[in-house]
């Protein structure tokens, strides 16, 4: 028994004379159409999950589809073509709730049900394939009334009744006028993001992925009108970056502005399901899928991704789970962002751990590292969540001081100053915000001296590359106090040939790094943890290039590919010899640095004297 994908006259004339019957029928081909049991008559399991209240015209619905509306008499209970789960049957004759076997069809079974957690676990592992009716469409609606030959109604009507329950969709679909209808009156459509949320036009910040998000909101609307068809909209984006950078908040904001429902789930929260074996953690994950996917548009927002493992690195006991997991979750999102209103976003701080077949094309194809906001940056999202009562220029005296400020600290400073301007009930200021900042403590002139000597070093350097012209340089008078790591000094200068740079240009970069540490050792001797301890810092910039240069780019001892530059970041695990060679190409630029900067000592001291007494400087090159 499979599917029928032509009715006969009689059969047809039946279910379009009964709406509740049509509209599920049209639903379920719909989200049954991308399935091999749909697509080539594939025998297997296919569990739908269905809105309680559709759930027996589903039944109906689904008989048609699977008999061609004829009689099966002939089947006993284990091979009737439809089931479902855990409901009573509205008829009080009913023998009441149905006990349900699991077993290997000879053709085509579906089992319906209300809720996956009603469905025991056997069956869902045993289920080829589990899918979200969602309720009927639209378009789903303005068939019926065609066919039922009353009056027309326009799209934007139709959606309106589309979101409503189920007992309000029949009775519109059937109504032979529809003129006069106040739609105000009607149920507004259930959102799992918060009304309150922002749009991501109305958020500052990330600015890598605001070319892609305004294409998306193109391609959204012309799908809308029908224009192009889902399949030419961007999906599938995953986002990057450390702890705070506002990942989740991309995702809601996102759906938001495109007035999508956000569905927000982890992979540790699939994980974490139940028992956490390997059944409560697929049907966790179906779960999730399922929900986004019925809806009429959705952004499904998946954290951690990075734990769902790596199928190039998998070993031992655990290689046939994590080899499960990531098969299911492949075979997840491909039939999710089929469906047309799918959007998946995954985020994680790991992109390296990742298995390649979730970030090719047609799944998470577009990749985007969310770094730490630029200076400009840092003022527009701390003036954002002081709802603009300062401007953005003002606070560029204080912002421009926090450059490892994240735009989670930046709210969590903005929750502050607000706080105290509650308490003296006044308007937000500027000494609101300093006194919100961690206090801070002058710093020695000794410690001034050695953080000078830092920044003149980058500068020498970078001016010695040939590449860069102008240098400006700045200090703080100030550390935060408790932090073992400080952000003592500031360099900017902008390189020539970024576009195509060439193996001199990459290694001038790494001794423009290291010039600040050199530097130190050259005048005192010695060198201060101020060239490491962070994310971001010089040594790890050093380091991931050094890694990049040998094992992505090709210009160290051999040609080979190892990973791809993109993935190295900070939880990056180097084969032996690429940490080797890496090692070896950062010791011998620091020996280059240091002799460069030894024979320059005097213009060395000269220069950061003058930045010890005015604080910033600005270098050309002669």
């Amino acid at each position: 028994m499979t599917v029928h994908h032509q009715l006969d006259g009689r059969i047809f004339a039946d279910v379009k004379s009964n709406p509740p019957k049509f509209l599920m029928l049209c639903a379920l081909r719909h989200a049954l159409r991308a399935t091999e049991q749909f697509k080539s008559d594939a025998k297997g399991i296919i569990v739908c999950i269905v809105d309680k209240a559709w759930i027996w015209h589903a039944k109906a619905a689904a008989n048609v589809l699977m008999t061609g509306g004829k009689e099966q008499s002939l089947y006993d209970d284990f091979r009737r073509p439809v089931h479902i789960i855990g409901e009573t049957h509205r008829r009080a004759s009913s023998k009441g709730i149905e006990d349900v076997a699991v077993f290997r069809p000879e053709h085509q079974v579906i089992y319906l049900a209300s809720s996956l957690d009603g469905v025991r676990r056997s069956l869902q592992l045993a289920a080829d394939v589990i899918v979200r009716i969602a309720p009927p469409t639209a378009r789903h609606i303005i068939a019926a009334r065609k066919l039922l030959g009353v009056q027309d109604i326009d799209f934007s009507l139709a959606e309106s009744i589309a979101n409503q329950p189920a007992e309000i969709v029949i009775g519109l679909a059937v109504r032979h006028s529809l003129e006069g209808l106040d739609v105000s009156t009607l149920e507004k459509p259930a959102t799992v993001a918060s009304i309150n949320s922002p749009s991501l036009s109305e958020l500052p910040g990330f600015g890598p992925a605001r070319a892609w998000v305004n294409s998306i909101k193109r391609d959204v609307a012309d799908w809308r009108e029908d224009v192009i068809p889902w399949s030419d909209v961007d999906r599938g984006i995953l986002l990057m970056g450390q702890p705070g950078t506002g990942k989740t908040l991309f995702a809601t904001a996102l759906a938001n502005e495109l007035g999508f429902d956000l569905v927000s789930t982890s992979v540790g929260a699939w994980q974490g399901s139940r028992n956490g074996y390997l059944g409560d953690m697929l049907a966790a994950m179906s779960k999730s899928f399922a929900d986004a996917t019925s809806r009429r548009g959705a952004v499904l927002f998946v954290d951690e991704l990075d734990a769902i493992g790596d199928r190039a690195t998998m070993r031992g006991d655990h290689a046939f789970y994590e080899g499960n997991v990531i098969g299911r979750f492949l075979e997840l999102t491909t039939y999710a962002l089929e469906q047309p209103g799918t959007i998946v976003v995954g985020a994680t701080n790991y992109g390296h751990l990742i298995d390649d077949a979730v970030l090719r094309s047609g799944r998470l194809e577009k990749h985007v590292y969310l770094e730490l906001p630029a200076d400009e940056e840092r003022a527009e999202i701390l003036s954002y969540h002081l709802n603009h009562s300062i401007s953005v220029e003002d606070l560029r005296e204080v912002t421009d001081k926090l450059r490892l400020a994240t735009p989670a600290d930046l709210e969590k400073l903005a929750r502050s100053a607000k706080r105290a301007a509650r308490i003296h009930k006044r308007q937000v200021t500027l000494s609101d915000i300093d006194a919100a900042l961690p206090a801070k403590i002058p710093l020695p002139e000794d410690v001034v001296l050695r953080i000078c000597v830092h920044e003149v070093g980058h500068a020498l350097m970078a001016i010695e590359s040939g590449t860069a012209d102008i240098i400006s340089v700045k200090v703080e008078s100030h550390m935060i106090q408790g932090e073992e790591v400080q952000d003592g000094g500031r360099l900017q200068y902008k390189m020539r040939n970024e576009a195509l740079p060439t193996e001199k240009d990459l290694l001038a970069k790494i001794r423009i790094m290291l010039g600040g540490t050199a530097a130190e050792e050259v005048v005192f001797g010695n060198r201060s943890i101020g060239a490491g301890g962070v994310e971001g810092s010089d040594l790890d910039q050093a380091t991931r290039l050094a890694y990049r240069f040998a094992g992505s780019y090709g210009l160290g001892k051999s040609l080979r590919y190892h990973v791809g530059a993109k993935r190295i970041d900070g939880s990056f695990l180097p084969a032996v010899e690429l940490r080797s060679e890496a090692d070896a190409i950062l010791a011998r630029e620091y020996r280059a640095t240091k002799e460069i900067l030894s024979k320059k000592r005097v213009h060395l001291m000269q220069l950061a004297a003058e930045l010890v007494v005015d604080r910033q400087l600005l270098i050309e090159k002669v």
